[in-house]
């Protein structure tokens, strides 16, 4: 992990995903504000944010997954900076990327 995403709480996380079974669909960005979170979840947030790593992944992902397969955005905004990561289902991404975009597809307000 690196020292930036240690020293503060990020403040936004956004999830986005497009794509999908027989024509590209483009669903809406969801927003979840750490801010407005009880304390469970903001613990729970945090350590995906850790262990998702945004800082040391890439922009995006090479590998081409598979057809039809979903693309997620995922992007996690600090006070002075943000990391954004694209991947596909399939393209051989770390599982911590999924988990933090399933939980803030869940935690959508």
């Amino acid at each position: 992990m690196s020292t930036d995403q240690a020293a503060a709480p990020p403040v936004l996380i956004e999830c986005q995903r497009q794509g999908g079974i027989a024509f590209p669909l483009r669903r809406p960005t969801i927003s979840v504000a750490v801010a407005g979170l009880d304390e469970a979840d903001r613990q729970a947030l945090m350590r995906l944010v850790q262990a998702a790593d945004l800082a040391s992944q890439p922009a995006a992902f090479p590998a081409p997954g598979y057809p039809d397969a979903l693309e997620t955005q995922l992007t996690v905004a600090w006070p002075d900076h943000s990391a954004t990561v694209r991947f596909r289902d399939g393209d051989g991404h770390p599982a911590p990327l999924d988990e933090l975009a399933g939980w803030v597809l869940r935690h959508k307000r």
